[in-house]
C-alpha cells in the first residue's frame, strides 16, 4: 500500500493588531499552507507524516515578503524563515482555523500580532 500526503489547506489572515497598529492593516497578512483536521486544528499526525515542508508566507507592502515553514515545536507550532533552521521562531497560536476566526503571531521578543482568518482554500496536488 503506498502512503499519500495529506490533503493540505491554503489559510489567509489579514493583520487586525499589532505593535504601532492597534487598528490593523489590511494590506499586511499571512498565509500557511497545512493539514487540518476536520475540527479546524492544524492536524499534528498529518505533519509528522509528510515529506513536505508546510509552507508560510508574510506579506507586507513596499517590503519583500517573507517566507518561511511551519514547524512543531514542542507542543505547539511555530515559524521559521529559511533555509536557517536554527534562526528564531515565531510562535503561532489559534484554536481553530476557520474564516472569522482569529491567530496570534508572537516574534522572539515576545511582540504579539493578531491576524484574521479571512480565506480557507484546499491545496490541489502536484
Amino acid at each position: 500500500m503506498t502512503e499519500t500526503a495529506p490533503s493540505l489547506s491554503r489559510i489567509l489572515a489579514l493583520l487586525a493588531q499589532g505593535p504601532g497598529l492597534p487598528e490593523g492593516d489590511t494590506a499586511q497578512g499571512l498565509e500557511v499552507v497545512a493539514a487540518l483536521t476536520l475540527d479546524g486544528q492544524l492536524d499534528t499526525d498529518a505533519y509528522f507524516a509528510d515529506p513536505r515542508p508546510w509552507q508560510a508566507r508574510r506579506f507586507r507592502p513596499e517590503r519583500p515578503d517573507w517566507h518561511g515553514e511551519l514547524v512543531r515545536e514542542d507542543e505547539g507550532w511555530a515559524l521559521r524563515g529559511e533555509p536557517a533552521e536554527d534562526g528564531p521562531l515565531w510562535f503561532l497560536q489559534a484554536r481553530t482555523l476557520h474564516p472569522g476566526n482569529y491567530m496570534t503571531l508572537s516574534r522572539p521578543d515576545g511582540a504579539e500580532f493578531g491576524f484574521r482568518i479571512v480565506g480557507l482554500t484546499r491545496v490541489e496536488p502536484d
